[in-house]
């Protein structure tokens, strides 16, 4: 007689268990139209591969970046990477990237009275919805820029939604060995996750150079940047913006990413605009509350 009650119990326990995973799964499946499915929280998950979770997590907020400048009647055309910031479509890019001066051929200026060339500006997400964008500002001392999606091309968004943000770490202690990864565009041949390993925290590669590097173990390639670097739990810590060569421009491995902070102080010097990105948020601690 206990057997049968305990194997009854038991069948109930089973039924319990199969009704909720069911109902769980039809909450998912109803709300598959909301980009938030696509974040995990690291901590949470045992099992998973965390190159897997970072990049389901933010590859919808990362582009491709295609310029085309106009220099007379020659149109040259380049492909890097690029990062939404804002959930009305402001993407963080390199100022190499997105900028360019007759005179030198580079995003650095001749003289003080140069003035970049005219370029048309497009982003291109993963599933290849492509919109043009326009620059906003860009850094003369450190190589960021920020374009802004057209206000015209919002409405072409499905279902009205905004875009996807990516959120920068502000509390992320970068340390010697740390796995980071980004996602960006090598070569043109679309949106790529590369796994990578800081070699340097914080190193100044040049005299003139007026903020450190977090320098990249790893294959960084050209069109990579402007990508976003991230940390474990999908957060930003930095951006892709150059890789180190040899003399005969043979590849070691070795790449270049600029820090939150300075970025973080870029978008904030801004004047013609102001960017609400967002970041996570700062720890009190209770020994500093009055």
């Amino acid at each position: 007689m206990k057997k049968k009650r305990g194997f009854a119990i038991a069948l109930v326990l089973i039924a319990v268990v199969l009704t909720l995973s069911l109902t769980a799964c039809n909450g998912w499946l109803a709300n598959s139209s909301d980009t938030s499915r696509f974040f995990i929280d690291i901590g949470k998950v045992d099992d998973a591969r965390t190159a897997s979770i970072v990049a389901n997590n933010t590859i919808a907020s990362c582009v491709r970046v295609i310029t085309e400048y106009k220099n007379g009647s020659t149109v040259v055309s380049t492909a890097s990477s690029g990062f939404i910031i804002t959930e009305d479509g402001y993407v963080l890019t390199n100022r190499h990237c997105v900028v360019k001066y007759s005179t030198t051929g580079s995003d650095t200026p001749m003289f003080s009275s140069d003035k970049p060339m005219s370029a048309n500006y497009s982003v291109v997400f993963a599933d290849n919805k492509e919109y043009s964008a326009s620059l906003v500002a860009f850094s003369s001392s450190a190589d960021l820029a920020v374009l802004k999606i057209n206000t015209l091309n919002l409405p072409l968004i499905s279902d009205g939604s905004k875009f996807q943000a990516l959120v920068f770490e502000t509390q992320e202690e970068l340390y010697y060995g740390q796995r980071v990864y980004t996602i960006g565009n090598p070569e043109n041949i679309g949106l790529i996750l590369t796994e990578l390993t800081i070699a340097s925290p914080a190193m100044r590669l040049g005299k003139s150079d007026e903020f450190d590097s977090v320098i990249l173990d790893g294959n960084i390639n050209h069109g990579n940047s402007g990508g976003p670097l991230f940390n474990a739990y999908s957060r930003i810590s930095g951006i892709v913006y150059a890789r180190i060569e040899g003399a005969n421009k043979d590849t070691y491995g070795i790449g270049c990413a600029i820090a939150t902070d300075t970025i973080l102080d870029f978008l904030d010097s801004i004047k013609t605009v102001k960017i609400n990105y967002k970041t996570t948020p700062v720890t009190v601690n209770s020994g500093d509350v009055a």
